[in-house]
């Protein structure tokens, strides 16, 4: 945890409630820019930025965006208590948002959205990205839309 995170919940914010700010923001702007009917692909990681990530598609798939959630890994390692909270919330939306486990490289394709948003990784990352984070992150650079990372 970092010097704004630990500030804001000795302020009394709680890790849920940064989580939910966070993804209602990028929901937000996506709202501004694009159309409801415009398909938004997320890719998302096991940790806080992949929460802040199901949040941002739970919002955008109330909204009437056609929504997919990549989840770079298994749910199971989902490991953050908030983004198992976010990731349960998703879930239970049902056939409004499209899920896919994608814990293997050969898993990955080229994505034809409107939006592309990058929800894997946060500034707790260290070192060489390894698999299949690198092929998330080759395969998002070259797919279509219009991307937020």
């Amino acid at each position: 945890m970092y010097a704004e995170e630990l500030n804001a919940m000795y302020l009394g914010v709680s890790e849920l409630q940064l989580m939910e700010n966070a993804g209602a923001s990028v929901a937000r702007e996506v709202l501004l820019r694009f159309r409801r009917s415009d398909k938004v692909v997320i890719y998302a990681g096991t940790g806080g930025n992949g929460g802040d990530g199901f949040v941002a598609a739970r919002h955008l798939a109330y909204h009437g965006f056609r929504v997919k959630v990549v989840l770079i890994g298994k749910v199971e390692n989902v490991k953050r208590s908030s983004s198992k909270v976010n990731l349960e919330a998703l879930l239970n939306m049902g056939e409004s948002v499209e899920f896919v486990e994608a814990y293997d490289s050969s898993m990955l394709k080229v994505e034809d959205a409107d939006v592309l948003i990058d929800a894997m990784l946060g500034y707790g990352v260290r070192g060489n990205l390894r698999q299949p984070i690198l092929q998330a992150v080759e395969v998002f650079n070259r797919s279509s839309g219009f991307k937020i990372a």
